[in-house]
């Protein structure tokens, strides 16, 4: 079963680079622009676009290809066109499971099993012997 997620959006990664970075959030939605769009640009002219301990960015080209109309279920052909690809990198990909490994840890709190002093028999305990 998927475990459900909240959708982050634009809006809250220029809120979280807000807070952490003290611009306003108006000029952290102009920076994040301009490193999507720089993005975009280099990927337009190298096709390649990688960033240390992040990820690779690279750009697809795909060929024109047979396909359906989920509609009226027609043969139609699909032109040819770009896809961008992501690919994570090892050090961000440890990272973050390391993270979700801690904060798994912190929301199971294991407590410790306390086992009783001594079993009850139903008989009284013997208080010594008597002369």
């Amino acid at each position: 079963m998927a475990k459900a997620t909240r959708v982050v959006c634009r809006d809250d990664l220029v809120s979280t680079v807000a807070q952490s970075t003290d611009l306003t959030k108006e000029n952290a939605r102009k920076a994040i622009h301009a490193v999507l769009e720089g993005i975009l640009l280099l990927l337009e002219q190298a096709a390649y676009v990688r960033l240390a301990n992040f990820g690779v960015f690279s750009l697809k080209e795909t060929k024109e290809r047979a396909g359906i109309n989920p509609k009226t279920q027609e043969p139609i052909t699909v032109p040819a066109g770009c896809r961008i690809g992501f690919k994570v990198s090892k050090v961000w990909k440890d990272e973050m499971l390391a993270r979700r490994r801690e904060q798994a840890k912190e929301k199971v709190k294991v407590t410790p099993k306390v086992k009783p002093a001594g079993k009850p028999t139903g008989k009284p305990a013997a208080k010594g012997k008597k002369r």
